[in-house]
């Protein structure tokens, strides 16, 4: 089943965006081509394997939202386009966090007090994100055990595995950074505005990530709905499909996924920066709004 006008949106949106869609292509090409067997991973600084594990892990994280938000473009779900496309800018952080090769977190512009013993090196925002990871878990788990959906002795065995993993986390990060991590419910220590100030990319986050916010909470229903008078005073509504914001979601997106893709070409050294340079004007001319919208 289709929503009304969809075919005719369809077929607009493939005509009017044609070299967009076609940079999206070229643009998820290079991501996937990192996982090809005969690719070469020569990281300029020495990471074990749990750091490879989750570098990659993100950027194929990137490269499955990013399809998704072209997929929905595609069919003029330029809202929800939008939505995943701030999941994207949050996975587009946490690349920067974790593969770039120095990091100065700030809070309100700040830089936040370094912790004796414990550098910002890639290697221990790795164990940061992974004792976040293991925090989101716990309490997850201690939210699922208060609804009462298992049993006793299956709860208590669940909760202390969790527990003993966030222990084991918090061995490798220190009791300060766990109590920052705890006190924030992020895996840098500092709200998403801040990190995206810390990253450089203030500019996504207050043209695109908070924008969209509206989508995500479910607080953008008059977008949807067209009230039009009636001659007898009376009022009808219409369902509102139509292109808008397709573009701008496709183009966000693009500037996002240049993004994790550079950062990870240089951590790991994949050699495509030709590739990649040659794309980056493509994506700076891409269409910012469709005819007509």
């Amino acid at each position: 089943m289709k929503l009304p006008g969809e075919n005719e949106l369809r077929e607009h949106i493939r005509l009017e965006l044609a070299s967009d869609l076609q940079v999206t292509s070229d643009l998820l090409a290079i991501g996937m081509s990192i996982f090809e067997p005969n690719t070469r991973l020569n990281p300029k600084i020495d990471m074990d394997h749990a750091e490879a594990w989750m570098c990659l892990g993100i950027v194929m994280k990137a490269c499955y939202q990013y399809r998704a938000i072209v997929a929905l473009s595609e069919i003029a779900l330029g809202d929800v386009a939008d939505s995943n496309g701030r999941m994207l800018s949050e996975t587009m952080l946490a690349a920067l966090f974790l593969m770039r090769p120095v990091v100065t977190l700030k809070r309100n512009g700040v830089a936040l007090p370094d912790i004796p013993g414990y550098p910002l090196t890639p290697a221990f925002r790795t164990k940061l994100y992974l004792a976040h990871d293991a925090l989101s878990g716990l309490k997850s788990l201690r939210g699922m055990v208060g609804c009462g959906n298992m049993s006793k002795e299956d709860a208590d065995r669940a909760v202390a595995l969790a527990e003993q993993h966030v222990a084991e986390n918090a061995l490798e990060v220190g009791a300060e950074w766990l109590e920052r991590l705890k006190k924030t419910g992020t895996f840098s220590g500092i709200k998403i505005v801040d990190l995206a100030e810390s990253l450089g990319m203030s500019f996504l986050y207050h043209t695109f990530y908070r924008p969209s916010s509206a989508g995500v909470h479910g607080t953008n229903a008059r977008k949807f709905i067209d009230p039009e008078v009636q001659s007898d005073g009376s009022i009808t509504f219409h369902a509102n499909l139509s292109p808008r914001g397709v573009a701008e979601a496709l183009i966000f997106s693009s500037l996002m996924m240049f993004e994790v893709l550079d950062v990870t070409n240089q951590r790991f050294g994949l050699g495509l920066d030709e590739r990649l340079g040659k794309l980056a004007p493509r994506i700076q001319n891409m269409t910012k709004r469709l005819p007509a919208e």
